[in-house]
């Protein structure tokens, strides 16, 4: 019987990340393949913000390379999370909190990088 669980457990659990179609991604190469991959939904794992606040956003980088966040279309949620947890300006600044993943939509390539309409979930 919990062999049975278990296995129902690890099926509904691979269907549901099959089902959310992020393309894993790192922040480098979003921002190289932004024309090619916009309106695509990618996720950026191990990801640090620092210096968020909601008037000037904040910065969010990986171990490729660093880019501007902007909370234009974030969940409130999650700008009251990053201004609360993720104000220091500094990658080595910023507290376990502020390290997880990003989820968005590629805009269209127009002038810098920058990511919005993002939600953060943290590493726990």
């Amino acid at each position: 019987m919990r062999l049975a669980i278990v296995a129902v457990l690890m099926a509904v659990s691979g269907l549901a990340q099959a089902q959310d179609g992020a393309h894993m991604m790192t922040l480098a190469e979003v921002k190289q393949r932004r024309a090619e991959l916009a309106g695509l939904f990618v996720r950026v794992e191990n990801v640090t913000i620092s210096g968020f606040a909601m008037s000037r956003g904040g910065l969010a980088s990986d171990a490729s390379t660093g880019v501007h966040l902007d909370d234009g279309g974030m969940p409130m949620d999650t700008i009251t999370y990053l201004e609360r947890n993720c104000a220091k300006a500094g990658a080595a600044a910023a507290p376990a909190g502020c390290r997880g993943a990003l989820e968005f939509t590629v805009a269209q390539a127009r002038g810098n990088f920058t990511i919005s309409d993002a939600q953060f979930i943290p590493q726990r």
